[in-house]
């Protein structure tokens, strides 16, 4: 895993705002914003697919310290992930090992960022970071700001 010391406070802004979030198979709505005096990342996702919807709530922080960011994740089927942050391709990313099986790496990783859309995968690797896997592909689409 990538040291992100080098990731600064600004490192998700990027992400803030509404954004409309879809993929094969389903789509969703995704509330990005900061909280506690501008300090967390607070995410509130909702998705509807053809295997139901899911609610989740994730929580990202530049941890005062180590200096690394951190994010937590929870949701409606009883889901809780925890990550560090790491840099892939020079963007923020988050990775943490498998809790039923180490060995294996899981990521979320943002790519083709523009300021009204990109995409955002959630991977998995079998062999310690050297070929990934996407298991959940979404695109993102910034809701226009309503003047």
């Amino acid at each position: 895993m990538n040291a992100s010391n080098e990731l600064g406070p600004d490192a998700l802004d990027f992400w803030i705002g509404d954004w409309t979030v879809s993929w094969p198979g389903g789509t969703g709505t995704n509330h990005i914003r900061r909280i506690l005096n501008d300090q967390v990342i607070e995410e509130v996702f909702e998705c509807h697919g053809n295997d139901g919807s899911l609610y989740g709530r994730s929580y990202s922080v530049l941890d005062a310290s180590d200096g690394l960011w951190k994010q937590t994740w929870v949701d409606s089927s009883g889901a809780y992930l925890d990550f560090v942050a790491t840099v892939v391709d020079g963007r923020i990313s988050f990775q943490r090992s498998a809790l039923d099986d180490p060995t294996v790496l899981q990521r979320m990783v943002w790519l083709d960022v523009r300021d009204d859309n990109f995409r955002w995968e959630w991977q998995r690797s079998a062999d310690q970071g050297m070929t990934w896997q996407v298991s959940w592909p979404l695109t993102y689409h910034r809701v226009a700001q309503q003047h």
